[in-house]
């Protein structure tokens, strides 16, 4: 799964492979039945359906290609790799899934692993603005979007010092919360009553002694 997404080796690879698929599949049809005269084979049948795989194929592709929007169409295809692309998406783009501008753009970029988000020191002054945020509330900015910047895999170098220091006194307010939940949910045992007991403190149970036969 880690090499299916286009963004991390490029799209070359890619392009490449499908061209392949395309360009060898009747090729490889045409050597299954040169061997042993491919007798048995219906040649017949397999070369209709290849036919038709391949026309389906170059149609969709034509199709989606009339049906994207003409000043975009430039941008289906480039190079470029995983760390180019999020250089663009950081400092160029302007229009994503999260809504407009180049905050929504910026915050969308923290759907990646942290070790791809760009240097240490653009993240932090970025994230100066979160009173900003947190008095505009733009639609980007919910609690699950929040939670990324939580998450243990996130380099500190990469928090303003405030925002560290609210995201520290959350977490131990968070865990006080847990320590004084667990402390109450304690239930000790009810005390037997003393009838169940001997003189000796003993159990009944364990004061009976069994008669020799």
């Amino acid at each position: 799964p880690f090499l299916r997404f286009p963004g991390y080796l490029g799209p070359s690879l890619y392009c490449a492979s499908v061209c392949y698929q395309t360009i060898a599949s009747p090729l490889m049809l045409l050597v299954a039945f040169s061997m042993e005269g491919g007798s048995g084979m219906p040649q017949a049948e397999l070369w209709a359906i290849l036919g038709v795989a391949t026309v389906v194929l170059l149609v969709g592709a034509s199709l989606m290609g009339c049906y994207m929007v003409p000043e975009y169409r430039k941008t289906f295809y480039q190079h470029k790799s995983l760390k180019t692309l999020i250089k663009w998406t950081w400092e160029e783009r302007k229009v994503c899934t999260l809504g407009d501008g180049m905050d929504a753009s910026r915050a969308d970029v923290f759907d990646f692993a942290a070790w791809v988000w760009p240097p240490n020191d653009q993240v932090r002054t970025w994230l100066e603005g979160w009173e900003r945020w947190e008095r505009e509330q733009p639609a980007w900015f919910t609690e699950k979007w929040k939670a990324r910047l939580r998450h243990p895999s996130v380099p500190p170098e990469a928090l303003p010092p405030a925002l560290k220091r609210k995201f520290d006194t959350a977490n131990a307010e968070k865990q006080r919360h847990l320590r004084a939940t667990d402390s109450s949910s304690f239930r000790r045992l009810p005390a037997l009553p003393m009838s169940d007991f001997d003189a000796g403190g003993r159990g009944a149970g364990a004061s009976a002694k069994v008669v020799p036969k």
